[in-house]
């Protein structure tokens, strides 16, 4: 009894995560942010089919397919020119080097996750390294399932009824 309320809340937590950083998405006009924005919004609806397997699948199937035609668009229309931009940034030296390596490290992170035989990707990644630059492994946002294990059916209300007993018994010594 208690597992499910708290897994109901955990799944309406999750969905308004979700919906929270879908919005997130769609106001940003920066494609890092974006992109994170949708990893997590994607991760969120993966962990709240996960909470909820009974729920209508085709729903969040739907979900998944928008999210990642909206990554792809947004890699390929806003994170390859941004990438450019900040190595050109990087190239003339107008601007400290560094933080326009590191944006532009975290975005090819991105883009060679998901589209890695660009040649748009290809080419950026060798100026990257050119100017010195140090590529960043992807990292997936953590799924729910790694984090949270389910207790076994019935621990919650076992619980309540051992912390009941041991009210009681307490009770009836402290009266005596």
């Amino acid at each position: 009894m208690l597992r499910r309320w708290a897994e109901r809340r955990l799944y309406r937590r999750t969905m308004q995560i979700a919906v929270s950083e879908l919005r997130r998405a769609s106001r940003t006009p920066n494609a890092l942010e974006k992109l994170e924005a949708l990893e997590v919004a994607e991760q969120k609806l993966r962990d709240a089919a996960w909470l909820d397997p009974e729920a209508r699948q085709d729903r969040f199937l739907a979900g998944l397919t928008e999210i990642a035609k909206s990554r792809l668009r947004t890699l390929q229309e806003q994170a390859i020119p941004a990438v450019a931009r900040l190595l050109d940034a990087a190239q003339t030296g107008a601007v400290d080097r560094a933080p326009m390596l590191d944006a532009a490290a975290r975005l090819l992170s991105y883009l060679y996750h998901y589209i890695p035989d660009e040649p748009a990707v290809q080419e950026l990644s060798a100026r990257f390294r050119q100017l010195g630059g140090v590529q960043r492994p992807y990292q997936a946002v953590t799924p729910l399932s790694e984090m949270y294990h389910r207790p076994p059916a019935g621990a919650g209300c076992t619980l309540v009824v051992v912390g009941l007993v041991a009210a009681l018994l307490i009770t009836l010594i402290l009266v005596r």
